[in-house]
């Protein structure tokens, strides 16, 4: 092999396990993020979701039926919400949105899974899952 070849292999070979760990480093729970799952239920007319922002440490969004905020503690994989707050708007079905803001206070900790934000409780299970909301730009 001629050391041109050698050089453009190698070269490509770097870049590769480069963007492999980019992509690792690249996960962060700051974002807008649409429910899919909360315990056992993965079936919503209109998914809850909300917006957290690190840099304010704060979080909004709506629950089901009801807009909330609050503010958040995490430390490496380690959350908390506190502050916690909402409108109370009359809805035909609080199934959702009770769920949510039951199973919020039991949020101990988060992980990634394929692209997916995890909620976890204290005793690690997964309570709450999330996929990325991407908005686009025109």
């Amino acid at each position: 092999m001629s050391l041109k070849k050698f050089n453009l292999l190698f070269t490509l070979t770097l870049i590769l396990f480069a963007s492999c760990t980019k992509s690792e480093e690249a996960k962060t729970i700051d974002g807008n993020w649409e429910v899919t799952s909360i315990k056992e239920m993965s079936n919503f007319e209109t998914p809850p979701n909300f917006l957290i922002n690190l840099k304010t440490l704060k979080i909004a969004g709506f629950s089901g039926c009801n807009r909330f905020f609050g503010s958040i503690i995490t430390e490496k994989n380690d959350l908390s919400f506190h502050s916690m707050g909402g409108t109370k708007m009359a809805c035909e079905d609080f199934t959702v949105e009770n769920l949510f803001i039951t199973t919020i206070p039991d949020v101990k900790s988060f992980s990634f899974n394929e692209g997916y934000l995890q909620f976890k409780s204290e005793t690690n299970e997964v309570i709450m899952t999330m996929k990325p909301i991407i908005e686009d730009i025109e």
